[in-house]
């Protein structure tokens, strides 16, 4: 193998992940797979009418991130929707192509327009929304539930055991999917699919600041069991942050 054949973007990922082994647990401890070929529930998102009132710049000095999340509270069904809107959905028409389609543009910047980032929700608290995984679709603004269950105490330890995570209402995986920047940008393609995870986690996190919501963004986590979890291949569909929300906790 010459030095050409490897892809050192790809290595690099292998190489940095966090292993079961590491955080303490065994191949036993991985969630069973996605079940191939199930029926797929898709739940319609309220839908979002505008922005919020509070400035920019008020939420900017507002955001911090949240250790304490009260789990007695759950978040309101229309907050997640807004959360997921105004962080990674499609915010309005570009104007028209060839063959009258439209292009869109989104909540946040993407290299090319490629948008490898999907969204996972991981429902432990929402009302009118049964806890359990779900996948985020843009396009029409819907949930699709993959599977049912309550996961905040797995979350929690495999975020390298932050038992506070299990008290938030929801913790949203964003994944790369690198096969829409590959084609493109090669290797470089990797860099931008960390920067626009970064760029909607920050728009997450300054929304839940708005909204008088805490948040906390974790980029340390068990690879394999977060992946197992949302229904990636960790070949081409890769987890690269995490983002929790819920209601804060008074002190």
């Amino acid at each position: 193998m010459t030095t050409t054949d490897i892809d050192v973007a790809e290595l690099y990922h292998e190489n940095s992940k966090i292993t079961l082994f590491e955080n303490g647990d065994s191949p036993g401890s991985l969630p069973p797979p996605l079940a191939p070929g199930i029926s797929l529930e898709r739940i319609p998102l309220s839908r979002c009418t505008g922005p919020g009132a509070m400035p920019l710049e008020e939420a900017i000095i507002r955001r911090a991130s949240t250790r304490a999340f009260n789990g007695g509270v759950a978040l309101a069904f229309d907050m997640l929707s807004r959360l997921l809107a105004f962080s990674c959905g499609f915010t309005a028409a570009a104007g028209a192509e060839g063959g009258g389609a439209f292009e869109f543009h989104r909540a946040a910047p993407s290299a090319g327009a490629t948008f490898p980032i999907e969204a996972y929700p991981v429902v432990l608290r929402v009302q009118g929304c049964a806890a359990g995984v779900y996948h985020y679709e843009p396009s029409d603004h819907s949930l699709t539930l993959l599977r049912s269950g309550f996961f905040g105490r797995h979350l929690a330890r495999w975020t390298l055991h932050q038992p506070y995570l299990a008290d938030a209402s929801a913790i949203v995986v964003w994944a790369g999917v690198c096969d829409r920047v590959r084609p493109r940008y090669g290797e470089r393609g990797y860099r931008y699919m960390l920067l626009e995870a970064g760029h909607i986690a920050q728009n997450f996190s300054l929304l839940c600041a708005a909204y008088g919501l805490g948040s906390l963004c974790v980029g340390g986590f068990v690879d394999a069991a977060v992946s197992r979890l949302v229904g990636l291949n960790e070949i081409t569909e890769i987890p690269l942050y995490l983002t929790a929300v819920g209601v804060p906790r008074l002190r």
